[in-house]
C-alpha cells in the first residue's frame, strides 16, 4: 500500500490541537458565525481522535491526561454549540421568513438574538478561563504519546475501526418513534465522519465512508433543526402561527429524508444489536403553556447538551393545545446493515 494512503493518528491530533489554538485565538478576536462554527467543528474533531486512540492498543499509558483533555474541549464544545445553535436557528428564520410572516419572523428572533449575546459572552469569559489550562492539559497528553508518534494505520485498519465503533454505538433497544435515539444516532454519525476523515485525502474508501456518515448527519441535523423551531414558533407564537406551520411542514420533510438516508445505510451488522428501524411517525412538538417565569437552561439552548428533542411516552396524555398526530407512513422500509 501506498505510504500516501496511511494515518497516522498522533500525528493528525498534533496538527488538530495547533488548528485549535488558532480556532480560539480567532473566536476571542470576532465571536462572529463562521469563526464560532469553526471552533465548535475543531473541538469535534480532537474529540473524534480521541475516541480513535481509545479503540487502539500498544500505546503509552494516557488515561489521565486526555480525560482532563476531554472534559475541557467537552465544556468549550457546548458553549462554543449554544452560539453555533443559535445562529443557525436565526438564520433559519430568516430564510423563510415571507412577506405574511414578517412580524411573526422578527417576534421570534428576538429572544433569540438576546440569548445570542449572552451566549457568547459566556462562550468569551470561558475561553479566556480555560485556554492556558487546555493548552497545558494538551500538551501533556501529546508529550505522555510521544514514544508512538510514529504509529500508523493502513485504509482498511481506519475504516474497520469506524464501523465497528460506530455499529456497537447503536442502539442496543432501538425505538424508531424516540427523538432522542434519532438525534443520538446523527451525533454518532458525526464522530464516525471525523474519524473516518483523519485518512488521507488520497484514502478513498475512508473518504467515501466519511461521506456516508456526513450525509446521514447532515440529514439528521437538518430534521432536528426544524424540530427545534417547530417548538420554539408554537411556544412563542401559538399554534395558528403561519410560520409555526411553515417549519412543521419542514420538519416533516426533513424526517422523511433522514428516515431515508437511515434505511439504506449500508454498514456490517454488530452481533449484540438488532436491525434499526426508521420511525413511523413524525415525532411531534410538544408545545408547552407560555411561562412567566425566567426561561431555564433547557428552554434557552434548545440544541445543547442538556436539550434534545422531547421524549413521548404513551402513557402520556396529549395537552390541550398539542399539534394533532402528523400522517403516519404505511410502507416504511426497515433499515437492514450490512
Amino acid at each position: 500500500m501506498a505510504t500516501s494512503t496511511i494515518a497516522h493518528p498522533i500525528q493528525t491530533l498534533r496538527e488538530q490541537v495547533t488548528a485549535l489554538e488558532a480556532a480560539i485565538t480567532l473566536c476571542l478576536a470576532n465571536p462572529k458565525p463562521k469563526p464560532v462554527h469553526l471552533l465548535r467543528t475543531t473541538t469535534r474533531r480532537i474529540e473524534a481522535q480521541l475516541t480513535l486512540l481509545s479503540l487502539l492498543r500498544g500505546l503509552p499509558p494516557h488515561r489521565k491526561p486526555a480525560k482532563k483533555s476531554r472534559r475541557l474541549i467537552r465544556e468549550l464544545r457546548r458553549a462554543a454549540g449554544q452560539v453555533r445553535d443559535l445562529d443557525v436557528q436565526i438564520g433559519l428564520i430568516k430564510e423563510k421568513t415571507s412577506a405574511s410572516t414578517q412580524k411573526e419572523s422578527r417576534q421570534l428572533r428576538k429572544p433569540l438574538k438576546r440569548q445570542r449575546t449572552q451566549t457568547e459572552t459566556d462562550l468569551i469569559k470561558l475561553l479566556n478561563n480555560h485556554q492556558t489550562k487546555l493548552t497545558l492539559a494538551l500538551e501533556s497528553l501529546l508529550k505522555t504519546l510521544t514514544p508512538a508518534e510514529r504509529l500508523t494505520l493502513t485504509t482498511t485498519q481506519l475504516t474497520t475501526l469506524t464501523r465497528d465503533w460506530f455499529t456497537r454505538k447503536l442502539p442496543t433497544k432501538p425505538n424508531p418513534d424516540d427523538p432522542d435515539q434519532l438525534h443520538a444516532i446523527r451525533k454518532t454519525a458525526k464522530l464516525a465522519r471525523y474519524i473516518a476523515e483523519t485518512a488521507p485525502n488520497s484514502a478513498r474508501s475512508a473518504h467515501k465512508l466519511a461521506a456516508t456518515f456526513e450525509s446521514l448527519q447532515q440529514s439528521g441535523g437538518n430534521w432536528h433543526d426544524w424540530l427545534i423551531l417547530t417548538n420554539l414558533a408554537h411556544n412563542h407564537l401559538g399554534n395558528s402561527s403561519a410560520l409555526a406551520q411553515t417549519f412543521r411542514r419542514h420538519c416533516q420533510t426533513a424526517l422523511s429524508t433522514y428516515r431515508t438516508h437511515l434505511s439504506t445505510l449500508s454498514l456490517p451488522p454488530h452481533p449484540n444489536h438488532p436491525p434499526l428501524q426508521p420511525p413511523q411517525r413524525l415525532p411531534r412538538p410538544v408545545i408547552v403553556p407560555p411561562q412567566h417565569h425566567q426561561p431555564s437552561q433547557h428552554q434557552r439552548n434548545p440544541r445543547s447538551h442538556r436539550q434534545q428533542a422531547p421524549r413521548h411516552s404513551s402513557h402520556q396524555q396529549t395537552p390541550p393545545n398539542r399539534l394533532p398526530p402528523p400522517h403516519r407512513s404505511s410502507s416504511l422500509n426497515p433499515i437492514h446493515p450490512h
